[in-house]
């Protein structure tokens, strides 16, 4: 059985699969303790639902004791072992057991409980929905409508039919019947089709009190609220549309041929028509509510499109608003306050254009006196004829009473004269509706006609149905109108503060290089906009910034700030620390990796300090742009800035790395990745000396009297070291200052190897571990330099270096100083860009970085007086001095400075320790030696 089998069987606490061990085993019962919490998601999610505050803060505690149970457990199945990513280790980091399962299922109820409970606010901000983050607000506010009590399965089954999508679109169907489907009975139907419409309203009036009480029941925020009582008075306005109802309210009576002889019916009825006609000019505005329904459907609608619900949240849509998702493809959506600012004024303009709209009838004088119709004034010339008894003229007035009134609009249907009758067959009085006929009467119910009105009410239909369109697109472009300045002005801005703030808070650095992104973008499209767009952008900048433009920008400008203060390593760092309680802690455990540690020092520095004075600032900053900017360029990172001295990182990913059993430690995996990182490391380096001995703004100081006198012939000279091995990266600190750096011997070491290119007369040193994982190629560039024990490190360092004379290289021309800011960032961006670009051909090999040495001008500038002859006659000494042949070494050293044509600094070096032993290797020569500083 090997070492995993062993501990993974049931007798160690484990099952056979692997999962959580079995730590009630051989404990007491009063150790014992139950994970029934860790076993199923399901069970998770049920815990979670129906949350409240003290809920929250209840199983969050009992929470945490179980974890902390775990957690000793696992801890005792082996003394100084630890788990990670699943796997149990021991003392000597050998894997000993897997589990699975509970453990993964354990955490995730961590993290829900702790996103619950960064969402829910304490008791005391319960009634305050502006405190605590915008999901419980909207949680807790909504809560305080709501309808009877309601089992949460009830609810959460409620929810689901009122947001279903075919139930949207079914229900809005229905809401487009009550909007026009009485005025299209009245357009296409006759009378006798009336009760089918008249079902179909009555079937539509029970959705929507079915809909209503549904949603008061279910949906948070909802129950006498706004739209409560909007969806109130659309369900009853369905009445006037259900004519078995309605024409019983306005009591029309019944028109038909059966009571058409009696005066008395004819007037009564007209009487009904008139009420009707009256009360039709309120009614067809009250239909116009439901079009809010129509509005609430689609609004609905958009939000599932947008994955939003904003009457319904559940836990687990609770966890995902709280989760710091780092995908990229994360979707947008509106703010808190963008939807109650939006929403709010949908309300005022729904609310103010039906009030206009109802001012009208109410404020209108025909809606209480209708003026005399010509149909009464023909009445009343037939009665002055029929008081003179036998008069010829009653019965001709008669007669053209009839036909005038069939050239009108409004054709007789039919007519009773004190007792002399008149009925059209067609139409005839049981073809017609009550609001589909026009009622003339005289001196009570003695003259009486009733006339075919069916074209003024169809045209009254069609208009009902245009107004109501009309209506739609007011509502529409009223409320996209009055929202469109506010979003522009206000909500706009602040969601695009917040976007920038949250990813500020995820990554500093990535925010303000988006920020240098879309600034090179707006750059290009200025260069390529059209002369009105010129105009228009110079208009805007003209009138001035917004305060919330102005505030936008600082944030922008904070976050800059930060992300030069922490760096592209301290970015990630800082913001995986405010993960877990959204602020920095400082007293959280670092992180093992391995990196590439360049340490660089400026020479002279104290003098130049005690001449320059406060211009020293200046003079370290003009070094500083240009080392960070080169060492950027190769993929690296600038950690910490120390007076004189710069940090310099290339951290490399996890893959690039192992467990090494013979230094019990991470170490580099030699991978094509790690190769040419560490030959982007040393090139980088050589890119500075040729930056540092170019620059304009640093060859004014070669001309400052103070500096030469204190040093003759002054210039700017560095000196790096360069090192990879572990170290520990995390925030160091407190809550009054923190940084983020490396802890680790072999950050130190880097600094001891630059402070060693002093005594071997090099600008560059490195150690055999960076030398090892170049290629081929890149070795044959570099050159050992001595093998040595360094005093408080374990282990032999072979030390080597990259040879370059950095006073070949002439002064640039150009004057970068005299670049603007924003020309600089511009500038930054490009060569950011292409530095991704071409770190993806580096990395996977497609471009050798060896090549720079034949294709860059400042290298091959600097490497000229490194002939191969130089190589075959220095390795030949330094192999002499090795192996302890002192004499020959000391021959082949010396003709060294003369093929170079000058000193050269490591053959001095080395000549100098064999001086000091009369060029007689010691008896117990090795082929290393202690190095003194």
């Amino acid at each position: 059985m090997d070492e995993d089998e062993k501990y993974n069987t049931k007798e160690n606490g484990f099952s056979p699969e692997g999962s959580l061990p079995d730590i009630n085993k051989n404990k007491s019962d009063s150790q014992k303790f139950q994970m029934d919490d860790f076993n199923s998601k399901e069970s998770e999610q049920n815990e979670v639902k129906g949350f409240s505050p003290q809920e929250i803060n209840h199983k969050a505690k009992n929470h945490d004791k179980r974890m902390s149970a775990v957690t000793d457990k696992l801890q005792n199945l082996d003394e100084g072992g630890s788990h990670k990513n699943g796997t149990i280790t021991g003392s000597d980091h050998k894997p000993v057991g897997k589990y699975n399962g509970a453990i993964g299922q354990a955490n995730q109820y961590e993290n829900n409980l702790d996103n619950s409970r960064s969402g829910v606010q304490n008791e005391k901000n319960v009634d305050d929905p502006h405190e605590g983050s915008q999901a419980a607000n909207e949680i807790l506010y909504k809560e305080r409508r709501r309808c009877p009590r309601c089992p949460q399965k009830v609810t959460d089954c409620i929810n689901k039919v009122l947001d279903n999508h075919f139930y949207i679109i079914f229900m809005t169907i229905v809401t487009l019947y009550a909007l026009f489907g009485d005025d299209l009975r009245i357009l296409l139907s006759p009378k006798s089709g009336d009760p089918i419409f008249w079902g179909f309203s009555v079937a539509a009036m029970s959705l929507f009190l079915l809909e209503l009480v549904l949603a008061s029941f279910a949906q948070k925020d909802y129950f006498l609220g706004f739209y409560f009582w909007l969806d109130l008075i659309a369900t009853v306005s369905l009445i006037t549309d259900i004519g078995w109802i309605y024409n019983e309210m306005v009591g029309g009576g019944d028109i038909s041929a059966n009571n058409a002889s009696q005066a008395s019916s004819l007037a009564r009825a007209g009487r009904g028509a008139r009420v009707g006609t009256r009360a039709g000019r309120i009614v067809r505005l009250v239909r116009l509510i439901r079009i809010v329904k129509l509005y609430k459907n689609a609004h609905k609608a958009l939000e599932k499109n947008a994955g939003v619900d904003s009457d319904e949240i559940t836990a687990e849509e609770l966890q995902q608003i709280h989760a710091k998702n780092d995908s990229e493809k994360e979707v947008e959506k509106e703010s808190y306050v963008g939807q109650k600012l939006s929403d709010l004024t949908t309300r005022r303009v729904i609310t103010i254009v039906l009030i206009m709209m109802f001012s009208v009838p109410i404020l209108s004088l025909d809606t209480y006196i209708e003026e005399p119709t010509s149909f009464e004034w023909g009445l009343q010339l037939i009665s002055k004829f029929d008081d003179t008894p036998g008069h010829p003229g009653y019965a001709q007035s008669f007669n053209t009473f009839i036909s005038e009134s069939d050239s009108t609009r409004n054709p007789i249907v039919s007519l009773n004269a004190n007792g002399r009758t008149f009925d059209s067959t067609s139409p005839t009085l049981d073809e017609l509706r009550t609001i589909e006929v026009l009622v003339a009467t005289y001196d009570g119910d003695r003259y009486v006609s009733v006339h075919d009105n069916r074209k003024n009410i169809k045209v009254s239909a069609g208009l009902g149905i245009g107004r109501t369109i009309f209506i739609c697109l007011v509502l529409t472009i009223a409320a996209m109108f009055f929202s469109n300045t506010t979003n522009t002005l206000v909500i706009g801005p602040i969601e695009s503060m917040i976007k920038k703030v949250k990813k500020i808070a995820k990554n500093p650095l990535e925010a303000a290089q988006e920020e240098e992104n879309q600034a090179l973008a707006r750059e290009r499209l200025n260069k390529n906009e059209s002369e009105e767009s010129k105009k228009k952008r110079l208009k805007a900048e003209k009138d001035g910034l917004y305060e919330t433009d102005i505030l936008e920008n600082t944030i922008v400008k904070i976050g800059a700030l930060l992300a030069i203060g922490f760096g592209e390593a301290g970015s990630a760092i800082i913001a995986k620390n405010m993960e877990k309680s959204g602020d920095v802690n400082p007293m959280l455990p670092g992180k093992k990796c391995v990196a590439f540690f360049g340490f660089c020092d400026i020479r002279q520095f104290t003098d130049t300090t005690e001449i320059l004075q406060e211009e020293v600032m200046v003079f370290v900053n003009e070094i500083g742009e240009i080392v960070h900017a080169i060492v950027d360029s190769f993929a690296g990172a600038a950690n910490k800035n120390i007076g004189d001295a710069f940090l310099l990182v290339w951290k490399l990913p996890d893959e690039d790395t192992k467990w090494s059993s013979e230094e019990n430690n991470l170490t580099v995996k030699p991978t094509i990745r790690a190769g040419q990182t560490a030959e982007m490391a040393c090139i980088s380096f050589l890119k500075c000396f040729g930056g540092i001995n170019k620059s304009r703004n640093l060859y004014k100081y070669r001309s400052y009297e103070k500096l030469n006198e204190r040093m003759p012939n002054y210039s700017v000279k560095m000196g790096f070291g360069l090192h990879v091995g572990w170290a520990i990266e995390g925030a160091i600190g407190s809550d009054f200052k923190i940084d983020v750096s490396y802890l680790s011997p072999n950050v130190k070491l880097s600094d001891e190897f630059e402070a060693s290119t002093k005594i071997f007369g090099t600008p560059l040193l490195m150690s055999g571990d960076v030398y090892h994982l170049m290629t081929d190629e890149t070795k044959k560039k570099c050159r050992q330099m001595d093998a040595v024990k360094i005093p408080g490190a374990s282990g032999i360092f072979h030390l080597y270096t990259c040879d370059i004379d950095y006073d070949l290289i002439e002064v640039e021309h150009e004057d970068k100083a005299e670049l603007s800011g924003d020309q600089k960032k511009l500038i930054r961006v490009k060569a950011r860009l292409k530095r991704d670009r071409e770190k993806v051909k580096m990395f996977d090999g497609t471009f050798k970085l060896v090549n720079l040495f034949e294709i860059d001008e400042d290298l091959k500038v600097m490497r000229q007086p490194f002939s191969e002859k130089f190589y075959e006659m220095y390795n030949s000494g330094f192999k002499d001095y090795i192996e302890g042949n002192w004499e020959d070494a000391r021959s082949k050293l010396e003709e060294v400075e003369n093929i170079r044509g000058s000193p050269d600094g490591p053959s001095l070096s080395l000549l100098g320790v064999m001086r000091s032993h009369n060029f007689k290797a010691p008896a117990d020569w090795e082929g290393w030696r202690d190095l003194e500083g």
